[in-house]
């Protein structure tokens, strides 16, 4: 098959790029491994659930479903459970889903893949009653249900207060956050933030919210420890020393059922990687993303790569881009969007900067699990870190971290400090580990179309085991 565009993901960029370009005649093909369209941020409850307009979660229902009516459009063809899983070359994808498996070629290829958890290993921090920021979310903005109980909730960054207000709002008992950054850097960013004030606007409704509801609220600690039995019974913070990492005194520990642990977001950008798309590390915007020129377009020409999968920036920005790109590819003028573009722009590079550390937060203790998948610990880790060059293929090689089923997703990050650190370098200084397909995890039954080509020799030996 083949279309003038193809858009991987309907989250807030995807959507509105697809409205967009419908409203400029363009034809678009839109794929998404999700079941109901609308992303994280817009994530719907099933199709048999019926939300009454004043319920208290459905402030952003309205927008959704104007972002979601474009795929009813005759320019838009809607794919739903569907893994865009492989790039075979530079201008197609390799998809697999209820249509069976094939190929879809196009003039321009749209990422717009979103982001994921980036979880921070700690003692404990595999127990059951831990849960992501993200998957908390999840379960309360696609099936309606709150976690039960006491919910603690422990970080770093704005999604942190997100998830707060969304369960005190939900009628969930929190009984405690603690929040890694400083309450006087918070304080300093806020003339900054002011470029985006309806943004700014949210952010301080997150904490009054909060305040009225008497959660304490702990700036500038960080979790260590996560205790229990079958489950999670209790957590432990500490203050945050100035280097990142937790200090021996000052320890509090709260009695909880639940604990959600929201240390920021991770592009996802396992396709753009499949596709052979440059990408460069950039911490305050949540890890490696896609190099972009000022069109949104990554270094393989044709391949465009739009919201969180190319920079934590949130769904303002995402829906930005998606209108700005839209008018791009439909040689239109984008001046008016990338005016905004520029404030939210101003606001997330602030943002980033008061949730800032002085160093990575590290509270993991020797034995602390630092792959789940392969269950390696952190001092394995490090000590094969020393052995191995600072080279995260030849690291992954030798240990195994990443993979997993994750592919790497939970994992790969700490992986990347602990082999920086063992050689003195920043992670930036090293490069991504090869990618392979699939991108993402595929039933085998949607591939048994596929056609195998022909036999031939393994792989030759890596450059980093040549002499």
């Amino acid at each position: 098959m083949a279309a003038p565009v193809v858009i991987v993901g309907a989250g807030p960029a995807g959507l509105a790029c697809a409205g967009r370009l419908a409203a400029h005649g363009v034809e678009t093909v839109v794929i998404d491994d999700n079941r109901q369209p609308g992303g994280q941020y817009f994530r719907q409850l099933p199709g048999t659930f019926r939300v009454a307009a004043s319920a208290p979660l459905a402030r952003d229902q309205a927008r959704a479903e104007a972002l979601i009516a474009a795929l009813d459009s005759k320019l838009v063809t809607y794919w739903p459970e569907t893994t865009v899983w492989a790039g075979p070359d530079k201008s197609a994808l390799a998809y697999a889903g209820p249509r069976g498996s094939g190929r879809m070629a196009a003039r321009a290829i749209v990422v717009a893949a979103g982001a994921y958890d980036r979880p921070l290993p700690f003692h404990g921090w595999t127990l059951p009653g831990v849960i992501t920021a993200g998957g908390c979310l999840n379960l309360i903005k696609g099936q309606g249900m709150i976690p039960g109980g006491r919910i603690g909730l422990v970080g770093n960054g704005p999604l942190l207060l997100v998830v707060a207000y969304t369960l005190l709002r939900a009628g969930a008992r929190v009984v405690m956050i603690a929040e890694a950054a400083r309450l006087a850097r918070l304080l300093r960013a806020l003339p900054a933030l002011a470029s985006a004030p309806n943004l700014l606007w949210k952010g301080m409704t997150y904490r009054e919210a909060i305040r009225r509801a008497r959660v304490p609220l702990l700036h500038g600690h960080v979790a260590v420890a996560a205790e229990g039995g079958q489950r999670i019974e209790s957590v432990t913070v500490a203050p945050v020393a100035a280097d990142g990492t937790p200090r021996s005194g000052g320890r509090r520990r709260f009695e909880l059922d639940t604990l959600v642990t929201g240390y920021g977001l991770a592009p996802s950008n396992e396709l753009t990687r499949l596709l052979g798309c440059r990408h460069v590390f950039a911490p305050q915007e949540g890890g490696w993303v896609p190099v972009r020129d000022d069109d949104f377009a990554t270094s393989v020409p044709g391949v465009y790569a739009i919201g969180d999968c190319a920079g934590i920036g949130g769904a303002e920005i995402a829906l930005l881009e998606g209108a700005a790109l839209a008018d791009r590819l439909a040689s239109r003028p984008t001046g008016s969007i990338r005016a905004r573009l520029r404030r939210y722009d101003l606001f997330r590079r602030a943002l980033s900067a008061a949730y800032a550390t002085a160093g990575p937060l590290w509270p993991a203790d020797a034995e602390t699990i630092v792959c789940r998948c392969e269950e390696l610990t952190l001092s394995g880790l490090q000590e094969a870190a020393s052995a191995s060059p600072p080279d995260l293929s030849a690291f992954k090689s030798m240990t195994r971290v990443g993979m997993g089923r994750c592919q790497g997703r939970n994992c790969l990050h700490s992986a990347a400090y602990i082999l920086a650190a063992a050689h003195g370098l920043k992670p930036g200084a090293l490069e991504l580990p090869r990618s392979r397909a699939p991108a993402r995890p595929v039933p085998i039954a949607d591939l048994m179309e596929e056609t195998l080509g022909p036999a031939r020799e393994p792989d030759t030996v890596d450059r980093i085991f040549q002499s």
